[in-house]
């Protein structure tokens, strides 16, 4: 299995409740998938600015900016330490951006956990902006966990359009699902644009053919998984539309929605590729992104 072994998860925190919360919550996965738990924070050396120049601040300060991240991973440490006594937790600060700390450890992760939001203590906090980086160069999974939504214990929702990376998700989403005894939804929405042709031209296929090959493709996608985890059961959803709306609105029933982070063709890729940023905006659970880190692209 692509998540057996003991390779850890890494949650990165900034002391915002947000992150704190994201953290129980890498607590729980990590508990169910039996995986150490990393609580990281980052620390960026403060500036200040006077008019167009800007300023290292003094060592101290960047030190006292340290002891506060050392606070915080202690501090979240504790407190998931104290819903799971069992579990395997160590923490550890880093001199970075909160990105630069994500991707360097995703070179031996098992799986990143950011939050959506926030606005702790630590400069360089791990939200917004840094939550889409992150997943965009990580070579690993990454989990962006949305406030106050989510849990384990509910089904797997992934987006599947027949891409690489969406190979990738729809074999992260069954080796999860598989590990955390939850059924799957497979989801694929399709448009005359994803095509490469519209609808009305002469000799092109009708709605009813185009949703029947869809349904075609997206049993071929899960064909071969579904015989590696015959204990997954999974419901499968075609429908035509903005494949953002569709997993958003199937959101409401997940505890979890994995994507890939582009899609198939010149096109489908700019429309697909924001789809997993749709998601960590408005999905009422976490959302995993996945990236076809064999690629030259990943690598790099």
């Amino acid at each position: 299995m692509i998540l057996a072994g003991h390779q850890k998860i890494v949650v990165g925190v900034d002391g915002s409740p947000t992150s704190i919360d994201a953290a129980r919550w890498a607590a729980t996965l990590a508990e169910r998938v039996d995986s150490p738990l990393l609580i990281a924070a980052a620390v960026q050396q403060p500036m200040f600015y006077m008019g167009e120049s800007a300023s290292v601040v003094p060592r101290e300060v960047w030190d006292e900016q340290r002891r506060a991240a050392e606070r915080v991973v202690t501090d979240v440490a504790t407190a998931v330490l104290a819903s799971h006594p069992n579990l395997a937790v160590t923490t550890s600060v880093a001199e970075a951006t909160a990105c630069t700390m994500m991707v360097g450890h995703s070179r031996t992760a098992r799986i990143l956990v950011v939050g959506n939001s926030g606005s702790g203590p630590i400069v360089s906090a791990l939200f917004g902006s840094t939550a889409q980086e992150t997943s965009n160069a990580a070579l690993c999974p990454v989990i962006v966990w949305r406030e106050g939504v989510g849990t384990v214990d509910a089904p797997i929702l992934v987006g599947i359009d027949g891409s690489a990376t969406s190979e990738v998700a729809v074999e992260q989403a069954f080796d999860l699902a598989s590990l955390l005894d939850v059924p799957m939804i497979a989801a694929l929405a399709w448009s005359p644009l994803s095509q490469g042709a519209a609808l009305s031209l002469p000799g092109s296929p009708d709605s009813a053919e185009i949703e029947r090959e869809q349904r075609m493709l997206l049993s071929e996608c899960l064909a071969g998984w579904s015989e590696k985890y015959p204990d997954v059961s999974v419901e499968h959803v075609v429908q035509q539309g903005n494949p953002a709306h569709l997993l958003i609105d199937l959101s409401k029933r997940a505890g979890l929605v994995v994507v890939g982070s582009h899609g198939r063709g010149v096109v489908a890729r700019a429309l697909f590729g924001s789809t997993s940023s749709n998601l960590t905006r408005h999905a009422r659970c976490p959302v995993m992104i996945c990236r076809d880190t064999t690629t030259a692209e990943a690598r790099r």
